[in-house]
């Protein structure tokens, strides 16, 4: 009895392990992008203070090979509808922008660009004052 408990015990240490694996870390290290500027009515380049963290995953309700949370949000930021290719690349989409990852350096680069090509006078009521400042973010990421 005691070696059927130790052996069920071993198996699910080993499935969450194998589970931490398909899951990632990724921190930003930098990002870069363009913002309105009111006063002269043009955009201009910018950068930001790269402090997102995001969560690679695969999703419970199996919707997705994998999703992109970043960590204190709620929402997903990106849906995997693949899982990794054989180079190892990782391709997202979301509303917002595009999540793109690559296993083997380790590396991602995600696109914030709602906000800015969606800027329709008169239709959707975005203009260039009102709309979101796209942006770049590159950084790297870790399984855990």
């Amino acid at each position: 009895m005691k070696q059927t408990i130790m052996l069920a015990t071993v198996c699910l240490l080993l499935s969450d392990v194998a589970y931490a694996g398909e899951q990632y870390l990724c921190t930003a290290d930098i990002a870069s992008g363009f913002w309105f500027n009111k006063s002269s009515k043009e955009w201009e380049h910018t950068t930001f203070k790269a402090n997102s963290k995001y969560v690679i995953s695969k999703p419970d309700d199996g919707s997705s090979a994998f999703v992109v949370r970043e960590i204190g949000r709620d929402f997903q930021n990106a849906w995997c509808k693949d899982t990794f290719n054989e180079a190892g690349f990782l391709f997202c989409e979301g509303i917002g922008g595009d999540f793109k990852f690559n296993r083997k350096n380790g590396r991602f680069i995600s696109a914030h660009l709602f906000g800015y090509f969606n800027v329709v006078p008169g239709v959707n009521e975005i203009t260039d004052t009102t709309s979101d400042t796209p942006y770049l973010e590159i950084g790297k990421c870790s399984p855990f």
